[in-house]
């Protein structure tokens, strides 16, 4: 009975232990299950808050980047802006102001030229896009003349820049693109001076007038820069064109391209034409023009704010109507080498020869000398001296000696000048 009692209590016992095991285990079981759902749900609501943080973080940023594009485009158009096509204009241009002072010392064989300070020019410029179609551009020029101030414009002009086929065009006053000289403002010469043939054939200033262009980027098999340019002009210039007695149109054309040599040098080979009636007496007479230019620039990449090299040669022809059947022939040119040595400093030197429209068997010849100081990108100082001899014909044969030093200094934005 005793034994019988024992054997009951063991086999109560095992049943009880492994019964406890394994409810043990799924008790063990169970509570990590409810563990790893609780980690699940930490995580799902920590994706939840992260991704509620990142929304409201992109929305702020939009809402600022929505704004910095209103202030924007309310300081740049201002509070009179209105939409133009759909594309706000702005009523502020760019206006920049390039002040040219000179002082001019100069001796001849009767010495009675004066030394002087001179404000020789200010020019205003004022530039700006329109519409989404073309710019406009105003050049006017304040200047001292026998003691009195003057303003003129010396070019304004509407551009269009979205003409198909690599077609451009203008309209307004332009200077005629007759070689490179003439196209100078005074701010752009690398000299005090317009050389001799400028002035002897186009006047002080150069030849601007009135008219419209349209020039062409042409195609070619050798894949380089070359440009056609049309312009049609009013004929009132009064050196070589009919001037106040302008009843006519002027036609000009010219060709250039440009070829870079190496990594180091370019080349500029240009040609001009102009034709129009002039102011002889009888009218009906034309006179013919025709240009020929070079420039060449050496900059080494490596160097290319200490040194280099601009070579310019210019050739003009006239063919002048006069009389019944008399035609002047005349002829002028120039050359000129600017050396850069140092990222501030360069000299020049230039020499002119040039006949006169009305009288071929007149002539100048003159050489000059300078040097260049570029205080900075809107300043700079510039010495010259030039020696002319004048020969020939009608014109008194003289010599002159002058020395100019000219101060040029300038305040707004600066466009990028022509090659």
């Amino acid at each position: 009975m005793e034994m019988q009692l024992v054997r009951h209590s063991l086999c109560a016992f095992i049943i009880l232990f492994f019964a406890g095991t394994g409810f043990a285990e799924r008790s063990s079981d169970d509570s990590e299950l409810r563990s790893l759902q609780q980690q699940v749900t930490g995580l799902r609501q920590t994706l939840k808050d992260a991704n509620d943080r990142h929304s409201a973080e992109i929305k702020m940023l939009h809402e600022e980047t929505e704004l910095l594009k209103q202030n924007q485009a309310a300081a740049v158009s201002g509070p009179q802006a209105s939409p133009l096509y759909g594309i706000p204009q702005s009523f502020n241009p760019d206006i920049s102001a390039i002040g040219d002072v000179l002082f001019h010392a100069g001796r001849n064989d009767q010495n009675v030229e004066r030394d002087q300070f001179q404000f020789r020019e200010l020019e205003l410029a004022f530039g700006n896009a329109v519409d989404p179609y073309g710019r406009a551009d105003f050049f006017v020029a304040i200047e001292e003349e026998d003691g009195e101030w003057s303003v003129d414009l010396e070019e304004g002009y509407f551009t269009f820049d979205t003409l198909p086929y690599d077609l451009k065009a203008r309209a307004g006053k332009f200077y005629s693109a007759i070689g490179k000289a003439n196209q100078f403002h005074t701010h752009n010469m690398p000299w005090v001076d317009k050389p001799n043939v400028i002035r002897d054939f186009f006047g002080e200033e150069g030849m601007s007038e009135a008219g419209a262009e349209l020039s062409w980027l042409v195609p070619n098999p050798w894949d380089n820069y070359m440009e056609l340019i049309v312009q049609v002009q009013n004929n009132s210039n009064q050196a070589s064109f009919a001037g106040d007695q302008s009843n006519d149109l002027m036609y000009v054309t010219r060709l250039k391209s440009f070829f870079e040599i190496d990594n180091d040098s370019t080349l500029e080979v240009g040609g001009s034409f102009a034709a129009g009636a002039n102011a002889s007496t009888g009218g009906g007479h034309r006179t013919n023009l025709e240009g020929l230019d070079l420039t060449y620039k050496w900059r080494p990449a490596q160097q290319g704010l200490y040194k280099s090299v601009t070579l310019m040669n210019e050739l003009l022809f006239s063919q002048k109507e006069q009389g019944t059947e008399d035609t002047v022939d005349s002829h002028g040119l120039y050359s000129s080498l600017e050396y850069q040595f140092s990222r501030r400093w360069s000299v020049f030197g230039r020499y002119d020869y040039s006949q006169f429209p009305d009288d071929s068997k007149s002539h100048e010849n003159a050489c000059s000398a300078g040097l260049t100081f570029r205080q900075s990108e809107y300043c700079f100082w510039r010495v010259q001296y030039r020696h002319t001899e004048a020969r020939g014909g009608s014109t008194t044969d003289n010599s002159r000696d002058e020395l100019f030093l000219q101060l040029d200094f300038g305040i707004g934005p600066h466009r990028a000048h022509p090659y």
